[in-house]
């Protein structure tokens, strides 16, 4: 079971790095148990899990001790029914990090599918079938103001690269205590982050000069 599972909430506008960052992040920290809601079968994660196509195959492939396992989405599908079955998926096996990309399609600022409501608001420390279970949840989006507001609330870090909205910029400022011009002004691959544990916000820039090895399957992971 992870030490502690944290909530990390990561913006910004189409180019500014947002999914580049969590990238770094899980090839960083390499978990041994992750499971990826792929809305767009994207490129550059595709490396981070083994794709699946079937949510039986999903939940019988996250009953193992190891797992880095790639959901990627049917558009064909009824979408929300999918992520709803991923989302317990997710809570039924536990001790895992829980990337979904693209948030906004799949959540509202004022509504959440009731399974990802339970992963949010429970899923730090939870017993299921008599035993404790943790969630790491990471949260992709362009807009802040089109995810659930429960996440951003509980995030434990806030990252966000340069939003182009300014009333995202508005809202968004307060949380990490910037002036929200700052959030509209940054350049590509800039950003600004705000952990619980801080009271001050940091600023970096994304930086793919020492990358990892390609794959950040863990040796052993399904």
């Amino acid at each position: 079971m992870p030490a502690k599972a944290l909530a990390i909430a990561a913006f910004g506008a189409r180019g500014t790095g947002k999914t580049a960052w969590v990238v770094q992040y899980i090839e960083r920290t390499r978990p041994a148990r992750l499971l990826i809601w792929d809305y767009k079968d994207d490129p550059p994660i595709a490396h981070l899990g083994q794709p699946l196509r079937s949510l039986p195959e999903l939940a019988r492939r996250a009953d193992a001790a190891r797992f880095c396992l790639r959901y990627v989405v049917n558009h064909d599908g009824d979408i929300h029914r999918q992520f709803e079955w991923f989302c317990k998926v997710a809570w039924k096996a536990g001790n895992l990090v829980m990337f979904v990309d693209e948030l906004p399609e799949v959540t509202k600022a004022n509504k959440a599918p009731p399974a990802w409501r339970k992963c949010v608001n429970v899923g730090r420390l939870y017993k299921d079938e008599g035993k404790l279970k943790t969630l790491t949840i990471i949260g992709v989006g362009q807009r802040p103001a089109e995810c659930d507001k429960s996440f951003i609330s509980n995030a434990d870090i806030i990252h966000t690269g340069r939003l182009s909205n300014a009333s995202d910029a508005r809202d968004l400022a307060d949380s990490l205590g910037v002036g929200f011009r700052d959030l509209l002004s940054m350049p590509d691959l800039e950003w600004i982050e705000k952990s619980a544990e801080s009271m001050q916000p940091t600023r970096g820039k994304l930086n793919f000069s020492t990358r990892p090895k390609k794959s950040a399957i863990p040796k052993g992971a399904s």
